[in-house]
């Protein structure tokens, strides 16, 4: 049997991917069609025939702040109605980038110092913000064997990208698993295209020529992203494993129970 893609087009959605097939630690596979990360769905135009994963998902948890969803609103198309849970995580750098917007046509384009705020934004989210990744697990552990669970923020990239990490390392995937996955986010969204369109919007406005390179932070990833939330982890609580179980609550018990849910063979 073919191998199910895990980037799937998603009408009016980016960065949908099915999180299935990685074999973990203890020799099963994570279970197909049964977690999705994406970007965020106001824009979602599918119907049952064009987007028939969307329709099957039960869970949806979102990461967005009341801002990001007052400026893209939820909501479901006839047919599907997930339950859904408003889970908001700060961190990201959106703020600074709007800024940025703003300083453009004073000032030159600050390659490293975008970079530079990305980096921090890994660095913040999973320690400023554990009370909500723990409460995307504990969303996760309180649902039926059955359900199949989606979580997204704006782009699908940030803080998304880390509770994939979070969720792929408790399930006990490998960390160049957990690291193809994160960067998996540049293929789902075309990064030197993507990167070359924006480079060219923000040239007009700036009214001089700025590299596709240096945009990357705002459209892909890149290793050093996951490498600063890791880093970060492990100041403030010693090891990944220690805040997936001191601070995140995922005791043995309970990460035996999500291997249970999201892991067959």
């Amino acid at each position: 049997m073919p191998t199910p893609p895990r980037i799937i087009p998603m009408p009016g959605v980016k960065n949908f991917r099915d999180m299935g097939g990685y074999k973990v630690a203890d020799g099963r596979t994570m279970r197909w069609d049964k977690l999705y990360r994406s970007g965020h769905w106001a824009e979602f135009t599918g119907t049952p025939e064009t987007a028939a994963p969307a329709y099957g998902i039960t869970t949806v948890i979102d990461f967005r702040s009341d801002v990001e969803k007052k400026r893209h609103p939820v909501g479901w198309p006839d047919g599907w109605a997930p339950a859904y849970h408003a889970t908001p995580i700060g961190g990201n750098a959106a703020a600074w980038v709007q800024d940025l917007y703003e300083r453009l046509s004073t000032s030159p384009f600050p390659a490293k110092e975008l970079r530079d705020q990305f980096i921090l934004a890994f660095e913040t989210i999973p320690v400023a913000n554990a009370d909500g990744l723990k409460r995307f697990f504990d969303i996760i552990l309180e649902g039926k064997p059955e359900d199949k669970v989606l979580f997204h923020c704006t782009a699908g990239k940030d803080r998304t990208g880390i509770a994939g990490a979070l969720l792929m390392r408790a399930l006990g995937a490998s960390e160049p698993d957990i690291t193809a996955d994160f960067l998996m986010t540049n293929d789902a969204v075309d990064l030197p295209a993507t990167s070359a369109m924006i480079a060219e919007r923000l040239s007009e406005k700036a009214g001089r020529a700025i590299v596709p390179d240096d945009v990357h932070p705002l459209v892909g990833v890149e290793p050093a992203f996951l490498d600063a939330a890791y880093a970060s982890i492990e100041r403030a609580t010693g090891s990944v494993d220690a805040y997936l179980e001191d601070t995140l609550g995922l005791t043995p018990a309970r990460q035996a129970r999500l291997r249970d849910l999201f892991l067959e063979g």
